[in-house]
């Protein structure tokens, strides 16, 4: 039976107003309360994270900016990988990135070189939100993960390659939605926090059951022992992972709904 749940939040665990809905935060409370560990992985920034994993009592870590850090349930940094510095320049400053709308995750806090309304409206139920800052006059401070909004989704595919191309095997990038994409150190990911995660719990893969949505979901749902996808989720990650069940979509709550009638209901 899988003893460690990990799941993505927005597309999966947050319902279509990215909140928790009333039957996920019953069912994941009893689980909790069951014993069951809970980890949350997402793209999102701890302190955003931190909020709905006080409302679940989460008890295991939890792992952000798509693993580039992980924290105990008291908040203490485990484990951090920033960006290389010196490919912050290029990054953050480059004209190739003036069109698309720029966002800093550093340890304690969100940095955006302008406003964008549109960004906020993920966040309303931790009430997390980016300050304006001058990106050219920015600190040394280790930068966890950069990220690109845009709704011309070709254009980030571009962006993409070019960042590819300038950095080579020193970043990685991923989505955690079409209209975002994001950048980390070469080698970060969920499933590599994950993996760090379970071996300082002393849990084996095969105990996990995780759920995920998107392209930064991916190596989280390879390695657990049991995974589900969200009927949302993109097309080419249920062909990537074709042995992973498809279940429902999470504006139904369809992560509560499968684990009341797989775990729940079956061990009362």
């Amino acid at each position: 039976m899988s003893m460690l749940i990990v799941s993505d939040l927005d597309g999966t665990l947050l319902n279509a107003e990215h909140r928790l809905g009333e039957e996920t935060r019953r069912v994941l409370l009893a689980l909790v309360d069951r014993g069951f560990e809970l980890v949350l992985a997402s793209g999102r920034h701890f302190q955003d994270i931190r909020c709905h994993a006080q409302i679940l009592s989460a008890g295991g870590c939890l792992i952000s900016s798509n693993g580039a850090a992980i924290h105990d349930r008291q908040g203490q940094l485990l484990h951090h990988h920033p960006i290389d510095a010196d490919c912050l320049d290029f990054l953050l400053r480059d004209p190739l990135f003036d069109a698309v709308h720029t966002n800093v995750y550093r340890a304690g806090d969100w940095l955006v070189s302008s406003a964008e309304p549109r960004l906020l409206e993920y966040h309303q139920e931790s009430g997390f939100a980016y300050r304006i800052r001058d990106f050219a006059a920015l600190d040394d401070e280790p930068v966890l993960k950069v990220f690109y909004y845009s709704e011309d989704v070709a254009r980030l595919e571009r962006l993409e390659g070019a960042i590819h191309e300038r950095l080579a095997d020193r970043v990685t990038t991923t989505y955690s939605l079409p209209v975002v994409l994001e950048v980390m150190a070469r080698g970060v990911s969920k499933g590599d926090a994950l993996a760090r995660t379970l071996a300082r719990l002393d849990i084996s893969a095969e105990e996990v059951i995780a759920f995920g949505d998107g392209r930064n979901d991916i190596e989280m749902l390879r390695l657990a022992g049991a995974r589900a996808i969200m009927a949302n989720a993109a097309p080419w990650l249920k062909a990537a992972l074709p042995q992973a069940e498809v279940i429902g979509s999470n504006a139904e709550e369809a992560v509560a709904q499968y684990l009341r009638e797989h775990y729940l209901d079956r061990h009362p």
